[in-house]
């Protein structure tokens, strides 16, 4: 029976000491992304491991997440949505996985974010118009999807240095 199982009136979900929303957003992660299928999710969905310590996972020291990082790491379904949610987050690395379906719309709600890296999925749909508010994005590597759209130009808010691949997906 799981203490953060989000049962009205038997568990501790809205319980931020039990279950922090951050471990509560990363368990919806890893539901989408079909995480039971993963080579290596150590420590992920343990309730009584601190989620800074699952596989993948880096925090700050107030642990917030700031780097999710899942490369090559056999995750398959889709992007969740809860990863918009994660407001410290500065790094994402999907990259060679098999997660399909869209890049969440509310991205550029990520402010921090520096490095974002999904290539090499079956990700499809249009390049999120908020890519191109993200300032501090440095990083952002969609080859080997079926993505369309406008790419932001990276560099173009005072940065000096940015990375961009990308392929038309034919």
């Amino acid at each position: 029976l799981s203490l953060c199982s989000n049962v009205r009136g038997f568990d501790l979900f809205d319980d931020p000491t039990w279950c922090p929303p951050e471990r509560n957003l990363l368990r919806e992660f890893y539901n989408d992304a079909k995480g039971q299928e993963w080579t290596n999710a150590a420590g992920w969905v343990d309730e009584f491991r601190y989620h800074c310590e699952w596989y993948g996972v880096e925090c700050d020291e107030e642990g917030q997440i700031v780097k999710l990082t899942l490369g090559n790491g056999g995750l398959s379904g889709r992007i969740s949505d809860a990863i918009c949610n994660f407001r410290s987050l500065e790094t994402v690395d999907l990259r060679d996985n098999d997660l399909k379906g869209g890049i969440p719309s509310e991205i550029g709600n990520l402010l921090n974010l520096s490095s974002l890296i999904i290539s090499f999925n079956g990700i499809t749909g249009t390049i999120p118009d908020g890519l191109a508010d993200l300032a501090k994005l440095e990083i952002l590597h969609l080859h080997g999807n079926r993505l369309q759209g406008t790419v932001p130009r990276l560099g173009s808010k005072g940065q000096t240095k940015s990375s961009f691949i990308a392929d038309c997906g034919s």
